[in-house]
């Protein structure tokens, strides 16, 4: 059963119902500052489609707030950062500004981000939110950044794909073994399709799935005190899988990886992707339409996966803010107006504010993506806090000492002990 504007799920019900009590503070307030002229600078990443969504909604809040006026900018993920690492030190962050959870310890520990706790007692409404997911939004107690929606891990399969070679997606739970096992099936299967379809790339790469492996296993990425939470041991296994898919030919080969223009490419090629679940609008229209299956990603116990919901995008205030107040009220309606809900859809991902939630209008690939979430919702863990400073150059270098260990270019021994000592020089403890 998926959740519309006009009934929400079992699941979801008591957030719908606090989201609709709260709804008459989401938006049409008045705004502050009274008559006069304010103007407020909003960043975020991302492309045309989601510059066009912003648009719109900003239109709706000025309309609101005629006083008003919203400056957006944006940019690619890597600029977007060179950006606001450049205006943290000159303190001259925007009003409002995305934030990702990977940096949100580094903003908020040298006192770039205005605590928001105060905002979300009479401006920004959280009280429908799910509260497994506001540790990801607190730095030593304080809230500093308001999801807008959040994002878990799917395992996509391209039920078109698959059926041109004569299979069929998976169904019920797997292990990693057996998801394994069947990706060099599916190899085996597309050696001689044109083009070649492998099973999977290769997830052993992606930290986001190394994090629930080590989830599922009783261990985190960070300890509390920001040192990494596993072994040389645990990595060593981790990257083991991968040398191993290699030799089945289950994994892409990496030179071929080097040749696919992006991830939502790379769906063309291979049969499998674990990856967020709003991918799926990606992976759909990168591939010209074809239909894909989401689901739960392998876990060799079923009751406990290691799953949670992630804050895929936050919003923060710069401390350099000369109007917070307004710059609250902005968050809060992009946060929790359905009208923004029924602008973005799940491009950002699910809502997070049940409010938001009731706003969408969801169809095709939305309703897809919307029944996962519920689905995933029912046993979530909580978010794990945010990760310390340094945590985005970790996992780059995370990326390519596995990448270096696909080409054959290091000893997965050798590369296990080149990360631990690069990680160790780079992450910042607590």
């Amino acid at each position: 059963m998926v959740t519309t504007r006009r009934g929400v799920r079992a699941g979801t019900a008591a957030l719908a119902a606090a989201g609709m009590v709260a709804l008459g503070a989401c938006s049409g307030g008045p705004a502050v500052g009274g008559d006069e002229e304010i103007a407020l600078t909003f960043a975020f990443w991302g492309d045309a489609s989601r510059a066009d969504r912003y648009e719109e909604s900003i239109a709706l809040f000025e309309e609101e707030h005629p006083n008003v006026t919203v400056q957006p900018s944006y940019a690619g993920f890597g600029d977007y950062w060179t950006a606001r690492n450049t205006e943290a030190a000159g303190s001259s962050l925007p009003d409002v500004f995305q934030m990702d959870v990977t940096y949100l310890y580094q903003y908020a520990s040298t006192h770039q981000l205005l605590p928001l706790d105060e905002y979300t007692r009479d401006t920004i409404d959280i009280s429908s939110f799910p509260e497994s997911v506001m540790p990801a939004t607190r730095v030593d107690g304080q809230i500093y950044g308001i999801p807008t929606s959040t994002g878990t891990l799917a395992n996509f399969f391209n039920a078109d794909l698959l059926a041109d070679l004569g299979m069929e997606p998976p169904e019920g739970d797997l292990t990693w073994d057996e998801y394994d096992a069947y990706l060099t099936e599916v190899a085996g299967a597309g050696a001689d399709h044109d083009p070649v379809v492998d099973g999977s790339t290769q997830y052993v790469q992606i930290m986001s799935v190394f994090e629930i492996w080590l989830a599922q296993r009783g261990k985190t990425l960070y300890t509390p005190e920001g040192e990494l939470g596993f072994t040389e041991g645990d990595l060593a296994e981790w990257w083991g899988r991968g040398t191993r898919m290699l030799e089945s030919g289950g994994f892409v080969d990496p030179k071929r990886t080097e040749q696919l223009e992006s991830d939502t490419l790379s769906a063309r090629y291979t049969a499998s992707e674990i990856s967020f679940y709003n991918f799926l609008v990606r992976f759909t229209e990168g591939t010209g339409g074809d239909e894909f299956t989401m689901t739960l990603p392998p876990a060799d116990d079923p009751d406990d996966r290691g799953l949670y919901l992630k804050p895929s995008l936050m919003l923060s205030i710069g401390a350099n803010s000369e109007h917070p107040e307004v710059a609250a009220e902005f968050i809060d309606f992009i946060t929790n107006d359905p009208q923004v809900s029924e602008i973005f859809g799940t491009s950002r991902g699910v809502p997070v504010s049940a409010s938001a939630i009731e706003g969408l209008d969801a169809e095709g690939l939305d309703a897809q993506i919307l029944e996962y979430w519920e689905q995933v919702a029912e046993f979530a863990d909580d978010a794990p806090p945010p990760p310390p400073e340094g945590a985005g150059a970790v996992e780059a270098e995370f990326i390519r000492i596995a990448q270096d260990v696909a080409f054959g270019a290091t000893s997965i021994d050798d590369g296990v002990a080149e990360f631990f000592t690069s990680a160790s020089g780079i992450v910042g403890t607590r």
